[in-house]
């Protein structure tokens, strides 16, 4: 697909353009208050990059392209895979390939049993199973997960090893914090309480 096609100018209305329908089929991408074409395109182009080249902005209206962006199928003249609005100052941005994002989220059941967890609970299978790394966003769902929060909590606050002698900040969306079982859990662990509780900030 080379230059010339991309900068060849494209009819300016909707009804301009010659419905053929023995030509290819493509894409076109215009303004669904006054028409305006902006692309017309054999392969199919993120709407948002549309925006993107026009500055958003409708050059037939000035009205905003995110609110009156429309795709339609269309024909395509003969011979001609890519056409846009001459106000688009910078077509070949638009046939760039996107590069691809895959997000890949891991279960703890799947992770690497032979990396060791940087705050352990203290519960032997319990921590073969959530392995804690620095850096990580995990979340703990169910009633249980009330309970582990706060023996996390108390074991960042313990000296290292295991522990991470850091302080703790406690996002109480559900106001369940309980100092009580805080402190159970730092006397269990040798530590004063009062001082691991106010190293707990909420």
């Amino acid at each position: 697909m080379g230059t010339r096609h991309s900068t060849e100018p494209l009819q300016s209305k909707i009804w301009q353009l010659d419905q053929d329908q023995s030509s290819p089929q493509g894409f076109l991408y215009s303004c669904n208050l006054c028409d305006e074409t902006l692309v017309l395109s054999k392969p199919f182009i993120n709407p948002r990059k549309i925006q993107l080249a026009f500055s958003n902005i409708c050059p037939g209206c000035g009205f905003e392209l995110d609110k009156t962006l429309k795709v339609l199928k269309s024909t395509l003249p003969p011979g001609r895979q890519f056409l846009t609005n001459p106000v688009c100052k910078d077509p070949e941005q638009l046939i760039e390939p996107d590069e691809s994002f895959e997000a890949k989220l891991s279960r703890g059941s799947t992770l690497l049993r032979d990396v060791r967890s940087d705050l352990p609970s203290g519960i032997e299978l319990l921590d073969q199973i959530l392995v804690l790394r620095f850096g990580q966003l995990v979340t703990l769902q169910g009633q249980a997960s009330n309970a582990l929060s706060h023996l996390l909590s108390v074991r960042a606050v313990y000296p290292p090893p295991p522990g991470l002698d850091s302080d703790v900040v406690f996002v109480d969306g559900g106001n369940v914090f309980d100092a009580y079982t805080v402190s159970r859990h730092a006397f269990s662990l040798g530590l004063d309480e009062e001082r691991t509780k106010l190293r707990i900030h909420l």
